[in-house]
């Protein structure tokens, strides 16, 4: 996050505007609630990475404008593409790079000649978005509203775009679902929307920056919209990510102008924008306790917004828990319901609840299969990594599966690892690898925790040993330049 904001504070500055206006316009973005599902929820993490490699590739390109060269022309492409692989949202790199050469970089070069300088990142544009579309309808992801016609979704898109405004401006009763309406009031949103987009062309020649900043937000939030609907939601605060960018252009810049060099105005404008941060930090904060875990953040949606999908979500995870709780209560000796409960309460997030119960279980009957494996699990996802080990080995033992188990023990291990606890790491890595030693990926994310923790003998010899049992497999490649292992 601290990459994305002084890139944000970076890019601002690079296009004239003045150092606190673009400090308080990348903090207004950054903490903004907006933001919370992006960091929350694991999935949605490739926002971020996809935030980073974007503005990286903008500020990239503001070098290379400055002072044309191959080098900094790959450099921008490269990060361009890095974004595009990370999600496909970086779909609107190109439109961004044009609307910059238009504001504020003024190129004095023809529309053919800017589109071509972008063909490697418009070829790859089309391979993204030709994939992604491919693979939401193969999942079956853009059959859910299949028979809503085009003129409804693009109703429903002029009610999207005034709707995210609107929670932009006033960031309350923000939820992880919203559903999506089949016959939205969409004739006051679409005039906001002509109303805005109309007023911004109008000011082009004195005030540029509106229109760069709004054709920003429209054209990075266009593939979200539901013209072409992939899943159940309307809209989704996710979806603000890079495109709130635009609208922060247009605010800072605006703000920028109307102080000019009134000093008066300025420290208005100083404590007002405080005042704004606070706000917004504390709304931050209450957003992500609503993420603490999957009952939670359902009932909450439910709050903020009815719909069957919610409640048939809510209602199973409920209706199962709540069947385990009365299994336990009929019959508190039964292991397998005290152990059913406990997987019901770690996959909804409530940890301690599923420690408790998975322990209870283990005492009735730690020999099964199934209650030695969720109470390693438990107690992996509870940081207690021996004791996990333990019933691990002991689950294993009493027939369990190996495959599950060595995949969640060597993600647990990078997890850790990238956290910069090789040490920890270590040994969930050696298990996983002596549960199962041609797991490639195991035994390499071994040799690199041996590295971090500067062993370099026994890293080198984990590798041959690697090697010996997988075959010089080209993973290993750069480990073994780096260690010098013998093939």
């Amino acid at each position: 996050m601290r990459f994305r904001r002084v890139g944000c504070f970076l890019c601002f500055g690079g296009w004239g505007a003045r150092p606190w206006y673009a400090v308080g316009g990348a903090l207004a973005w950054a903490v903004h609630p907006l933001r919370v599902e992006s960091f929350a929820w694991v999935a949605e993490r490739k926002d971020v990475l996809c935030a980073t490699f974007f503005l990286g590739a903008v500020l990239a390109y503001l070098r290379y404008v400055e002072r044309p060269s191959l080098g900094r022309y790959v450099g921008w492409a490269a990060l361009g593409v890095c974004a595009l692989l990370s999600k496909p949202a970086a779909v609107s790199i190109v439109p961004v790079l044009l609307i910059l050469d238009w504001w504020p970089l003024r190129r004095a070069r023809s529309a053919v000649w800017l589109v071509f300088e972008k063909t490697p990142l418009v070829a790859m544009t089309a391979v993204v978005a030709g994939l992604t579309v491919y693979g939401q309808r193969v999942s079956g992801s853009m059959s859910y509203l299949a028979d809503v016609g085009v003129g409804k979704r693009i109703e429903n898109a002029a009610v999207s775009l005034v709707r995210y405004l609107g929670k932009m401006a006033y960031p309350v009763n923000l939820s992880c679902f919203y559903p999506y309406e089949r016959n939205p009031a969409w004739v006051a949103p679409a005039m906001v929307v002509v109303a805005i987009t109309g007023s911004a062309i109008a000011t082009r020649r004195r005030w540029p920056w509106l229109l760069a900043g709004w054709a920003w937000f429209v054209i990075g939030v266009l593939p979200n919209l539901g013209i072409v609907q992939a899943g159940r939601q309307s809209i989704a605060d996710r979806f603000t990510h890079l495109p709130m960018i635009g609208i922060v252009i247009a605010l800072v810049f605006s703000l920028s102008e109307w102080a000019g060099s009134d000093a008066r105005r300025d420290r208005a404008l100083a404590w007002a924008a405080c005042a704004v941060l606070v706000v917004l930090s504390g709304l931050t904060w209450r957003q992500i306790g609503y993420w603490r875990d999957s009952v939670t953040l359902a009932e909450h949606a439910l709050e903020v917004e009815n719909s069957d999908f919610m409640q048939a979500n809510l209602g199973t995870t409920l209706l199962e828990e709540q069947r385990y709780r009365e299994a336990v209560r009929l019959n508190w000796r039964q292991a397998d319901y005290h152990s059913n409960l406990a997987n019901v309460l770690l996959r909804t997030g409530r940890l301690a609840g599923a420690d408790s119960e998975s322990a209870v279980a283990a005492r009735l009957r730690p020999d099964d299969v199934a209650v030695a494996t969720t109470r390693g699990l438990v107690l992996l996802q509870a940081g207690e990594y021996g004791p996990a080990l333990e019933w691990v080995r002991r689950a294993v033992a009493a027939g369990a599966p190996r495959g599950p188990l060595v995949v969640r023990l060597n993600d647990w291990g990078v997890r850790l690892a990238s956290h910069g606890a090789p040490g920890q790491a270590e040994p969930l890595l050696r298990e996983a690898v002596e549960l199962d030693g041609t797991l490639v990926q195991a035994r390499r994310n071994l040799v690199l925790a041996l590295e971090d923790e500067g062993r370099r003998d026994e890293a080198r010899r984990a590798l041959e040993e690697a090697i010996g049992v997988t075959g010089a497999v080209p993973q290993y490649g750069d480990l073994v330049r780096e260690l010098g292992a013998a093939l």
